[in-house]
């Protein structure tokens, strides 16, 4: 056999001393990759839970399972024949306060004297943001308190009024400050 009739296709490579070169092609992308999705996980949970508008119920199952119980006291309440008045002030002062009156009167039409009522509210625009306080009687049946509510808007307010062994949870929804909106 004569070398004449081979030929070498592929002309020789000079040597740079790097065997390797492509090695770190591939797991370079793939922990790239990985490192991506750790990111947009981390931003997706910033955004899920940063939304003030969001809340999570404490207690929820706990609440579902005692409903039955929470709706009794509530025909309990309303068969005390108590009659409420809610008023907001339409503007907040300075540091956001605004005045909440509640007017109760007993089941004859007489001012509600001697309750123990506290207050929790919050903005449907800021539900993870509750505001919390004690009213005091300032008048007989004339219960009011300064209460944070600088944000106008539609408000939920809980009212949990007692008066010896009668108790009375109230829930009313209050347009409040100088916006008022009207739906179409």
């Amino acid at each position: 056999m004569t070398q004449a009739g081979l030929h070498n296709p592929i002309p020789p490579t000079p040597d740079t001393g790097d065997t390797h070169g492509g090695a770190w092609k591939w797991p370079t992308i793939v922990i790239g990759l990985l490192s991506l999705q750790i990111v947009i996980c981390m931003v997706a949970f910033f955004v899920a839970t940063a939304d003030p508008s969001q809340v999570v119920v404490n207690n929820y199952h706990t609440k579902a399972l005692a409903w039955d119980e929470h709706r009794a006291e509530q025909r309990a309440g309303e068969a005390l024949g108590w009659h409420t008045e809610l008023d907001i002030a339409e503007q907040a002062d300075m540091l956001g306060d605004r005045t909440v009156r509640l007017s109760m009167k007993d089941a004859e039409g007489q001012p509600l004297v001697g309750a123990t009522i506290s207050v929790r509210a919050y903005h449907f625009a800021r539900a993870n943001q509750p505001v919390q306080a004690e009213m005091t009687e300032a008048a007989p049946g004339e219960y009011i308190v300064s209460m944070n509510m600088r944000k106008p808007g539609r408000w939920e307010l809980t009212f949990d009024v007692t008066r010896g062994e009668d108790r009375y949870p109230i829930i009313l929804q209050q347009q409040v400050g100088e916006t008022k909106w009207v739906p179409r």
